[in-house]
């Protein structure tokens, strides 16, 4: 079972009787989410969307290490649902499984594999629920976030093997055709995290000596929104409504090295929720304006925690609101390490192990029902 560490509006699970000694903390919570809650995204109307019953079914990627692929399942997320394979990904390196992610409109997955014939360089498919594969001509960096448009319509990824140069590429789901967005100069790291809603801007952060940085593409202009960190920062995820990042700072000099904090684009203001411990990855509950953060001091945690599951990492809210899937992390597992293969599908009175196959990934929600 998951429990939330602070009471979130709009949120349907109960809040277990414990929490109550923490009410102090909650207060000063609350009182930030009133302040920062009201719609500040002014780039246009919403884009057309699948309704949130219709997106019920879980996407993971699961390696075969006997067979060497690594399979792309999908299953509904109803309890001892079975799981049905879409496709599957020969992978040569040890390590470089494929990634995935599934479009937001639930119909189509973006695959990232490495399979050897272009040394480290990824290739980039789309994948349909109906087991089609499109192939997309260029090459791509293996550790590339994937960013859509609210419609599904436009992807946004990182071109590999270009030296001293990052370029953000941007492909037409629909013609296949891939266009440059951006490029970047002396880079450590550059991500696309997503769209604004009516997919006019595309958000990138990059990590450069003069910090972390959101960048905003709209046509041809190129701009700098606003300072993340005067440092490096990971885990990033753009909310529901284009208007907020959730992120993870990282600090060298504090009692806590990995903050979880929270910008508003239109205003450029960054803050950090109250936590005594390490946060890492983050999550946007739907119509909830304040994200959950994963780790020792997350906001989600298990109330029964094992001494092989101390704490969760959450990946992604179901369109409703009521599923999360988290990874599992051990007791002992560093905020750096890479977190342990389970993968659980969570409700607030229940979990379910989705997977425990080493290096197994979640993918997305996609269509489907329970």
């Amino acid at each position: 079972m998951l429990a939330s560490g602070v009471p979130r509006k709009s949120f349907p699970w109960p809040l277990p009787p414990y929490l109550l000694a923490t009410f102090g903390s909650v207060v000063a919570v609350a009182a930030w989410a009133v302040s920062s809650s009201s719609p500040v995204s002014t780039d246009g109307v919403i884009a057309p969307a699948i309704p949130a019953e219709h997106i019920r079914s879980v996407a993971y990627v699961e390696p075969d290490a006997e067979a060497r692929v690594d399979r792309l399942l999908v299953r509904p997320a109803a309890p001892r649902s079975n799981p049905r394979e879409l496709a599957a990904f020969p992978f040569t390196f040890t390590g470089l499984h494929a990634r995935a992610s599934a479009s937001p409109t639930g119909g189509e997955i973006a695959v990232l594999a490495v399979d050897g014939r272009r040394g480290s360089a990824a290739s980039l498919t789309l994948v349909g629920l109906d087991g089609s594969i499109q192939p997309i001509e260029g090459g791509f960096d293996y550790l590339s976030p994937f960013a859509w448009t609210a419609d599904g319509r436009r992807l946004a990824v990182v071109a590999g093997g270009d030296p001293g140069v990052v370029r953000v590429l941007e492909v037409d789901t629909a013609t296949l055709s891939v266009v440059e967005r951006a490029a970047f100069t002396s880079a450590f790291q550059v991500a696309p995290i997503g769209y604004s809603l009516d997919g006019g801007r595309l958000f990138i952060v990059v990590i450069d000596q003069a910090g972390s940085n959101l960048w905003a593409v709209r046509g041809n202009s190129l701009e700098r929104v606003a300072e993340l960190s005067p440092g490096r920062t990971r885990d990033w995820t753009l909310s529901p409504d284009g208007a907020r990042v959730a992120f993870i700072d990282i600090l060298s000099a504090s009692s806590r090295t990995y903050v979880g904090k929270t910008l508003v684009i239109a205003t450029g203001a960054v803050t950090s929720l109250p936590a005594g411990r390490n946060q890492v990855g983050a999550a946007w509950q739907p119509g909830n304006p304040l994200p959950v953060f994963g780790g020792p001091g997350g906001s989600l945690k298990l109330e029964d925690p094992s001494p092989e599951a101390a704490w969760v990492i959450p990946h992604r809210y179901a369109p409703l609101g009521d599923y999360l899937v988290v990874s599992t992390v051990s007791a002992a597992a560093s905020p750096d390490a890479r977190p342990s293969s389970t993968l659980w599908i969570a409700t607030p009175d229940s979990r379910e192990m989705l997977t425990d196959v080493p290096a197994a990934s979640f993918a997305g929600w996609v269509r489907g029902s329970e």
